[in-house]
């Protein structure tokens, strides 16, 4: 049956393919909630596996503690080591770039927040990488919500993708 039903796809002329998903709600909760939850898992790979690349890289130049020693720094690398392979998975799902950019931009948003607001004195630097990631869910939702039609499965990446482009 999903052979038909991808044989009728291909099929179809290309605007009756880049229309609307008529999804009841709860499939657009679950297909929000999925985008949201391979975000996360994509960017907690980033982090052990970049993670531990970037102590090892900042022991090597004799950083003992880059947490507490360049809180900003650290927070940036965070954000790095989170957003690439994000940005890597939401393009290998099919995301046109201007979205994955805003993602990105809402982890970097963030961050640079925070360090304002360590400068500033209202959040010690030791603590910096624990409210970046305490705030870094938040910020995600905040950028889906700019693309609800998207993130929640009404419309499918190849359609974002074709809005875009013309």
């Amino acid at each position: 049956m999903d052979g038909l039903r991808d044989a009728a796809q291909v099929a179809a002329p290309a605007p009756a393919r880049e229309r609307e998903r008529h999804l009841s709600g709860w499939a657009q909760v679950g297909h929000f909630t999925l985008h949201l939850v391979e975000m996360c898992a994509a960017m907690c790979v980033g982090m052990v596996a970049l993670g531990a690349l970037s102590f090892a890289v900042a022991h090597q130049l004799g950083v003992a503690d880059p947490l507490r020693q360049y809180p900003e720094f650290f927070a940036l690398v965070m954000a790095c080591n989170m957003s690439l392979p994000m940005a890597a998975w939401m393009h290998f799902r099919g995301m046109a770039w201007r979205p994955i950019a805003e993602m990105s931009g809402a982890m970097f948003g963030e961050v640079f927040v925070l360090i304002g607001a360590s400068w500033l004195g209202v959040i010690p630097p030791g603590s910096l990488v624990l409210w970046q990631h305490t705030l870094m869910l938040p910020a995600m939702v905040v950028a889906m919500l700019f693309r609800l039609d998207l993130y929640t499965g009404r419309v499918t990446p190849h359609a974002q993708h074709a809005a875009h482009a013309a």
